[in-house]
């Protein structure tokens, strides 16, 4: 038995495909719509919209990739080694965005006792 492959957006599978294709109508696949609420000529300027420690971890993942838990959970314990808290809950914050059972094991580990 043979398997064919059909592509769903063929433009013969699309109602109103031969006014499309004549120009009398634009095809529905055509019309792309902007999601992010801001209207076409607006500039996207807002700092407050984004909780700045997700676009850090965000940030952080795209230096790092896959390792991005492990990088993030070296900082923090480099940071409690230094006896910064406030690094170390960021960098435990920002490894548990990608992995929270490591980061509440190490988190227990590196509790003050």
């Amino acid at each position: 038995m043979s398997v064919r492959f059909a592509s769903a957006n063929h433009p013969a599978r699309r109602l109103g495909w031969r006014a499309a294709g004549r120009g009398l109508i634009a095809p529905a696949l055509a019309r792309a719509a902007n999601d992010n609420g801001h209207p076409a000529g607006e500039a996207i300027a807002a700092p407050g919209r984004f909780d700045p420690l997700l676009v850090e971890a965000l940030h952080h993942f795209a230096v790092h990739g896959l390792a991005a838990a492990s990088a993030a959970l070296d900082e923090a314990q480099e940071a409690c080694a230094r006896g910064d808290a406030d690094a170390k809950d960021r960098w435990l914050s920002i490894t548990q965005m990608f992995d929270r059972r490591l980061a509440a094991r190490v988190g227990r580990e590196l509790a003050p006792a």
